[in-house]
């Protein structure tokens, strides 16, 4: 069980990445949001850290690491169609223009994130 600090900035951190990605999409905070974003070494950086930090945050946050291993695949699954599916949105926005290599930068965090996961899991003698 984590303690409830480590949740709290777990939780802190989970608000504090889906806040930059509304500000993107919205017209008053978006030139704010993209001056933040090339402070923090750009969007390709971005799109790798947010694609790692979110779908493991809220994997844990939800502890998902107590579910079966097949409903974990569907969650970590979920959390990929979920990326595809912010960059098809992307189209619909005035201000942003949907990348396949967004996408696939998202996707590389993704993958290290949930190669992590998993190596964890199996190495704590979770995976069930």
């Amino acid at each position: 069980m984590l303690k409830l600090g480590m949740r709290l900035s777990m939780l802190l951190a989970l608000l504090a990445m889906l806040l930059l990605i509304v500000a993107l999409y919205l017209p008053q905070t978006a030139m704010q949001a993209k001056q933040l974003e090339r402070a923090l070494g750009g969007d390709a950086v971005l799109h790798v850290v947010v694609g790692a930090l979110l779908p493991l945050t809220l994997g844990v946050l939800l502890r998902i690491y107590r579910l079966s291993w097949q409903r974990q695949a569907i969650y970590w699954c979920g959390c990929l169609l979920l990326f595809a599916l912010d960059e098809l949105a992307q189209g619909l926005s005035p201000l942003r223009a949907p990348a396949a290599t967004d996408f696939a930068l998202s996707a590389l965090g993704w993958l290290i994130s949930s190669s992590g996961w998993t190596l964890w899991l199996s190495i704590r003698g979770r995976l069930r």
